[in-house]
């Protein structure tokens, strides 16, 4: 992934526990990389303002 790909969750119960709606797309605003390698992004998802640090993996890119 990488700035401006548009995403979905690709675990809809995480989607669902944060009230985002089951197919709701985003897109990447930010990368960040943690001390032991993993990514973590945010993600602006229209109607939903903007969802930090999130592991990347629960992100799939879309179109």
């Amino acid at each position: 992934m990488v700035l401006g790909d548009q995403v979905v969750f690709a675990r809809l119960d995480v989607a669902e526990a944060l009230g985002i709606w089951r197919h709701a797309t985003g897109r990447i605003v930010d990368i960040v990389s943690g001390p032991d390698g993993a990514e973590a992004v945010n993600v602006q998802f229209e109607g939903h303002g903007l969802l930090v640090g999130y592991i990347a993996t629960l992100f799939q890119r879309i179109g």
